[in-house]
């Protein structure tokens, strides 16, 4: 058995330039929003993570669910067209 401190010179080193991104995705939903103009409740015409639902006050219509890749999202959680 090797000793912990040793390293194999003959295995050449992984670099992180070879590793493979990883996609992250995330879930968007199409929600539901009062309205004040309207003076009632609409769907919102963007999907958008639970997150940025919740900041809205918006009641999420989890039948509707869709997974997307992260990058996709705009900085506020919602889907980018």
């Amino acid at each position: 058995m090797k000793p912990a401190s040793s390293v194999d010179v003959g295995q050449p080193a992984t670099a992180a330039a070879d590793a493979k991104p990883v996609t992250q995705y995330v879930t968007v939903y199409t929600f539901y929003v009062y309205d004040h103009d309207q003076g009632k409740t609409v769907i919102y015409p963007r999907m958008a993570t639970p997150a940025a639902i919740a900041k809205m006050r918006g009641k999420m219509n989890e039948e509707t669910a869709w997974v997307v890749d992260a990058s996709a999202l705009d900085v506020e959680g919602f889907l980018s067209r």
